[in-house]
């Protein structure tokens, strides 16, 4: 008997008294590539469309998605924006960086925190202009960590000491 068919029960036919057989000429090894085949592209479609995962549930999280590829997360701090704001214009200087502005970030939802907005005081081909946003939360505020569109990562060593020094100078 050849191995490669499938037999299924036999069936009573309309008039009940004979019975038929059918058998299946498919052999098991025809059923792997299709199936194989199938598994391949599945696999590979699904590891393709989840390489954007993540940056996907940080689009559905905060509702942004990170603007270029130096975007380095976030950084929390304790305090309010505005005084952030004022911390980062002490400690500029000191990194070779001018804030020459500030204010009021605004959205549909009202204030939303405090931008800024970065000039190198010794102008190269490395620094450029740079704008901020210290967002409002309740535990204080944060800002995005980036060197095209945040805070550049070279400053906030010296802005968490800033912060530290002037809350330990409140708390006295």
């Amino acid at each position: 008997m050849n191995r490669n068919f499938v037999w299924l029960l036999g069936t009573r036919t309309a008039d009940c008294k004979t019975r038929k057989r059918f058998a299946s000429a498919h052999s098991s090894s025809s059923l792997v590539w299709p199936s194989l085949f199938v598994f391949l592209i599945g696999f590979l479609s699904l590891s393709t469309s989840c390489s954007s995962v993540q940056s996907s549930v940080e689009a559905i999280v905060t509702g942004e998605t990170p603007t270029d590829a130096t975007y380095a997360g976030r950084q929390h701090f304790p305090v309010t924006p505005h005084e952030a704001v004022e911390c980062l214009i002490t400690i500029a200087p000191y990194e070779g960086w001018e804030v020459v502005s500030t204010g009021e970030e605004h959205s549909t939802h009202g204030v939303q925190g405090a931008f800024f907005r970065l000039e190198p005081l010794k102008p190269s081909g490395d620094k450029k202009t740079l704008s901020g946003v210290f967002y409002a939360e309740p535990s204080g505020s944060y800002v995005h960590v980036s060197e095209q569109n945040g805070l550049p990562e070279p400053l906030v060593e010296p802005l968490i000491a800033e912060i530290k020094k002037n809350s330990r100078s409140i708390a006295r």
